[in-house]
């Protein structure tokens, strides 16, 4: 999915201002009974209605993320040279980052990811600087439309590999709450060939590859891509880096996923992210799990304490936060602690 979390970051400050009387400070007695930051009560009703304007307002810009909706038409490419035989192509447009990992042989290519079909011109013009190999592998993160586009171009040809809920949802039209209309079900040529359950290795182009399904995080698919030679590894839309927040159908299942991760990898890792323009590593995520995971335990505390939804959204992000975003600033961030809420208390969609 694009850049959810990330593209609704502006919203936030522009709703600052309706949540403002209706936070609380993350160690305050009194979320159970919601005061202003000066300690004016305010009422039931108008805390109600903050929390009804931020949540429609962030359901307004969530389904803004459609299928055929970036215009590829203004895209920029970078390309970034990794380590060994690895290339990252980065696709730039109004609406979002997306991304192409490449690895490069005397094989052919293998790809992690590749946006819409409609960016597949984008995509062949830098895949032809590498000399007009055929593209041998397309490796699937995940079943979102913006990361399997090249699985119609290639599909005839390359093995298209994925874990198996990938296949699932692939073959079957999906209605995740973040799109007007369904998506799929794809051709038959798009669909992937090899689907693991767990964990797969491919040897390859001289580099040894390995994907892993953690837990249900961003969708109930995702691969996490470790390229061991070369000491890289591709976390997908698990994992956005500095400054962002992602999301999806579990969070309790993200940290899991990404706490896999950190304690596999060592301090010269490069992380490729989903959306996010820069590479990563092992200090930015191990900071990035521990604010998830004191967010995690922040909520299930309020569950324990009876507190319903709309007070735990009320009560904000944790302070420490702060030191993970530009300018120090605490986003809202309600989408995301209703997920965690909902991951906590099995309501969530793993569809999405």
């Amino acid at each position: 999915m694009p850049k959810q979390w990330g593209s609704q970051f502006w919203l936030r400050n522009a709703a600052r201002t309706s949540m403002r009387c209706a936070r609380t400070s993350p160690t305050s007695s009194t979320a159970r009974h919601p005061e202003g930051v000066h300690g004016r009560r305010i009422s039931p009703w108008l805390l109600r209605s903050a929390i009804t304007i931020v949540t429609l307002m962030l359901s307004a810009v969530a389904t803004q993320a459609q299928p055929g909706t970036t215009d590829y038409s203004k895209a920029t490419t970078k390309t970034v040279k990794l380590r060994g035989n690895l290339t990252l192509l980065l696709i730039t447009t109004p609406e979002d980052i997306n991304k192409v990992l490449i690895l490069d042989g005397p094989e052919g290519l293998l790809l992690v990811d590749h946006p819409e079909a409609v960016a597949g011109p984008i995509v062949k013009k830098t895949l032809d600087e590498f000399g007009g190999k055929p593209v041998k592998f397309l490796i699937n993160t995940h079943w979102h439309y913006d990361h399997v586009g090249g699985n119609e171009i290639y599909g005839p040809d390359a093995v298209i590999v994925a874990q198996e809920n990938v296949l699932k949802r692939m073959s079957a039209a999906q209605t995740p709450f973040w799109t007007k209309t369904p998506i799929g079900p794809y051709p038959q040529k798009a669909l992937p060939r090899i689907i693991y359950t767990d964990s797969l290795k491919i040897i390859f182009d001289g580099e040894d590859i390995e994907l892993d399904h953690y837990a249900t995080g961003h969708t109930d698919g995702d691969s996490v891509v470790y390229f061991k030679n070369a000491n890289v590894v591709h976390v997908a839309d698990i994992y956005d880096g500095k400054g962002s927040l992602a999301g999806g159908a579990d969070i309790v299942g993200i940290a899991k996923s990404l706490t896999a991760v950190r304690d596999r990898i060592n301090d010269d890792t490069i992380i490729i992210t989903g959306h996010s323009a820069d590479v990563s590593n092992r200090a930015e995520l191990s900071q990035y799990v521990k604010l998830v995971d004191l967010t995690i335990d922040q909520v299930r505390a309020d569950i324990a304490a009876g507190r319903s939804e709309s007070e735990i959204i009320a009560r904000g992000m944790p302070d420490a936060w702060r030191a993970w975003f530009p300018g120090n600033k605490l986003p809202i961030a309600a989408d995301f602690l209703k997920s965690i809420y909902e991951s906590l208390t099995h309501t969530n969609r793993i569809d999405q």
